[in-house]
């Protein structure tokens, strides 16, 4: 009898181990950035961030502060009926083509708004504010590195929703880099997205259009047909678990 229980587990065990590795792959690949759909987050998709929550303010745009034109500052209306300008996102992984969570990634705006004599990239800037690292736009797409350190910025679950972090991976030699949650500065009438807050801007991500490579253009999110993940996730973890608990039984 001894000896048929120990050959049961040397079955039975192996399984157990295929089920948790399987789970621990279904778990890794949860980790893209999901919009308010539920849908991946797309390299070079137009998306709208949106702040979570009542009370959280409207949406996401550029100002000019201290009477400075350049740069431009990326604040926040205080209206939350205003809409935020879209942006696009591009991972420092190139070969990535969905925005994961805590990986480096630039932020854009899009055409939707004309810059003059400055890029839509975002980047931080600590000469507006001594002391201060705000958000602007004119910073460098892509080239991840030490000459790059000030674009890249992070999507971090928060809560129910995610927030925006600074705290670029993209250089190994380069000494510790300061980090932080953004949030929101108020300077004068200005509503700033800045580094260093202790209350994180709470947001979601709403899709307008996103890349599809099969047409090679730009197609509405509503017609988009990307496999919506948690419901997926959540079935397949139960499965697995159900699965696991039975062989334990077995043994």
């Amino acid at each position: 009898m001894k000896i048929e229980v120990n050959v049961r587990r040397l079955f039975i065990v192996p399984l157990i181990l295929v089920a948790l590795s399987t789970s621990f792959f279904f778990l890794v690949k949860a980790q893209d950035v999901l919009d308010v759909s539920g849908k991946d987050v797309r390299k070079g998709g137009y998306y709208r961030i949106i702040p979570a929550g009542r009370g959280n303010g409207g949406g996401i745009t550029v100002a000019s502060i201290r009477n400075r034109t350049n740069p431009l500052v990326v604040s926040q209306h205080a209206d939350e009926s205003i809409l935020s300008v879209s942006t696009q996102f591009s991972p420092a992984n190139s070969n990535e083509n969905t925005i994961k969570i805590s990986s480096d990634l630039n932020i854009k705006f899009t055409s939707e708004i004309t810059l003059s004599n400055s890029s839509n990239v975002w980047r931080i800037n600590t000469e507006l504010i001594p002391q201060r690292y705000l958000v602007t736009v004119g910073g460098v797409e892509g080239n991840p590195g030490r000459e790059t350190l000030s674009n890249w910025f992070r999507i971090d679950k928060y809560e129910d929703a995610y927030k925006l972090v600074y705290c670029p991976g993209v250089c190994e030699t380069c000494s510790r880099t300061f980090c932080g949650d953004i949030g929101i500065l108020v300077e004068g009438n200005e509503r700033v997205l800045f580094v260093g807050s202790d209350k994180p801007l709470k947001v979601t991500f709403d899709c307008i259009k996103y890349w599809d490579e099969t047409i090679n253009n730009y197609t509405p999110c509503s017609s988009a047909i990307i496999s919506n993940k948690l419901p997926a996730l959540s079935f397949v973890k139960v499965v697995i678990w159900i699965v696991i608990c039975f062989l334990i039984k077995l043994m």
